[in-house]
């Protein structure tokens, strides 16, 4: 199981702070595309990767998001960039 937590305002944008997807791996990519209802075919995101920061089993990422498969038991933070102080 691959559990997301979404924090602040993105919680609010997705109408929930857990999701669970019960698969033994899937991308980040497809996590993405799930959580916010884009086309599978446009795989062109980057507008919302620019407003969010994404931590995986509490690291941060700067690089490789597109390319990373994430396992069952890992832990995907979705923080928005402006989170307060």
């Amino acid at each position: 199981m691959i559990k997301v937590k979404a924090l602040g305002t993105i919680e609010r944008t997705l109408g929930n702070s857990l999701f669970t997807f019960n698969k033994v791996s899937m991308s980040l990519c497809e996590v993405i595309n799930v959580l916010y209802n884009l086309d599978v075919n446009n795989t062109n995101f980057s507008t919302i990767l620019n407003d969010i920061i994404i931590a995986i089993n509490g690291v941060a990422l700067s690089n490789g998001i597109g390319d990373l498969i994430l396992e069952s038991g890992d832990e995907v933070s979705l923080i928005p960039v402006s989170h307060g102080g």
